[in-house]
């Protein structure tokens, strides 16, 4: 008994809060309406006689209340980003319970990103707020109606995924310190692209080393700030292997680009000890955190260069001129040519030749050595080229000549 008593206590709760609620939802009472109440007494008098009613009335007059309310009726728009001439709705009520009229504010929450250039109201667009709220000045609202007002406006460039908040706020003018306001989200839609660069043509020609670096740039072509892997490897044979990228040891590193940002990023890489004339590729993607399929590829082509040097030696005759042909007799003054050339793609350093002299050949002399440092010491001979620093280039050759008699 007592539960049932409870499940109607709070049933009549209930209705009653409904009921109230629906009040609340009720139209206001229009200004200037007179409200009148009147209020009767019957009577009679001890013996039970009746008597004329008596009535009297009172009345009061409705004032104005202002009441404003804005709806934003494209409240999370996504614009390209450039665009122009986009539009935001808004309706402005008057839930007042009189004629009313608004002025309109805004606030814009991050700069930069839209640009108000219009405001259209009826048939008519507006360049300036001050330009709306004089023609607004002069259009009453009535109460219950409302007025919508769309707002144009551009998109920056290179604001993708940059949101902010435009706020519409409608003031009643009656009584100013009543207002209402409404926001959009507006965030810019993105584009994901990256270029990066050079995609080869280089030619570059290294030698068997560590160490070397070489530079790519990557450059964030998307409308807005995105963060990028940067992937090394090189797909041709073993001749590189990558150090370091962006200053990060192993073939990978990541970096964030503004919108239309570019950064230079270098690629520490060894050369293996493999035959001249190998190659292979040095490549680096820039690839999209945000969107991986979206990615670029640069590429530098490597060929291994070595100096290769080959030896000749030749028997002249003492003239220096005429080549040994027949036989020598002992005494007899000959003398040895030897050449080195460079038929390799690069210089070589450090050049030495060593030569033996046979036991049935006593040295003389050194003749013909210019750019070669000779020394002699029993039959061994130890010749170090000295020209241009002591760098024989590709494709030169030094000779140096050996007198030595016949025993």
């Amino acid at each position: 008994m007592f539960k049932h008593v409870q499940w109607i206590s709070s049933l009549t709760l209930t209705v009653a809060a409904l009921l109230l609620l629906a009040a609340g939802a009720q139209a206001q009472t229009p200004e200037g309406t007179v409200i009148t109440n009147t209020a009767t007494v019957t009577y009679t008098d001890a013996n039970s006689n009746s008597y004329a009613a008596v009535s009297g009335s009172v009345s009061v007059t409705v004032g104005f209340q202002a009441g404003v309310t804005v709806t934003a009726n494209t409240p999370s728009p996504t614009p390209a980003s450039p665009s122009t001439a986009d539009t935001l709705t808004f309706t402005v009520a008057n839930s007042g319970n009189g004629n009313d009229s608004v002025s309109i504010s805004e606030t814009i929450s991050v700069a930069g990103v839209i640009s108000a250039t219009g405001y259209r109201y009826g048939a008519t667009t507006y360049g300036t707020l001050a330009a709306l709220n004089t023609a607004l000045a002069g259009g009453l609202i009535a109460q219950g109606g409302s007025i919508t007002i769309k707002v144009v406006y551009d998109v920056a460039s290179n604001k993708g995924g940059v949101n902010t908040v435009y706020t519409l706020t409608a003031a009643s003018r009656r009584t100013p310190a009543t207002s209402g306001n409404a926001a959009s989200s507006i965030t810019p839609a993105q584009t994901f692209a990256v270029a990066t660069t050079p995609d080869g043509g280089q030619n570059v020609q290294r030698l068997p080393g560590s160490n070397y670096s070489f530079s790519f740039t990557v450059q964030n072509t998307g409308n807005g700030t995105d963060n990028f892997d940067l992937l090394g490897s090189s797909p041709g044979s073993a001749v590189i292997t990558i150090v370091s990228v962006n200053g990060v040891s192993g073939d990978s590193a990541r970096i964030t680009l503004a919108a239309g940002a570019s950064q230079a990023v270098a690629v520490i890489y060894n050369v293996a000890n493999v035959g001249g004339g190998a190659t292979d590729t040095l490549d680096l993607r820039g690839r999209s955190v945000a969107q991986p399929a979206t990615h670029d590829d640069g590429f530098m082509d490597l060929t291994v260069i070595k100096p290769n040097l080959t030896l000749t030696k030749a028997a002249y005759l003492d003239d220096g001129v005429t080549p040994v042909a027949g036989t020598v007799v002992p005494g007899q003054v000959i003398r040895y040519r030897v050449t080195v050339t460079n038929s390799g793609a690069t210089s070589a350093s450090v050049v030495q030749v060593t030569d033996a002299l046979p036991a049935q050949v006593t040295y003389v002399s050194t003749s013909s050595s210019t750019g070669w440092s000779v020394s002699v010491s029993g039959p061994n001979v130890t010749a170090n080229y000295t020209a241009t620093g002591g760098v024989l280039a590709a494709a030169a050759s030094a000779t140096f000549e050996l007198r030595v008699s016949i025993n």
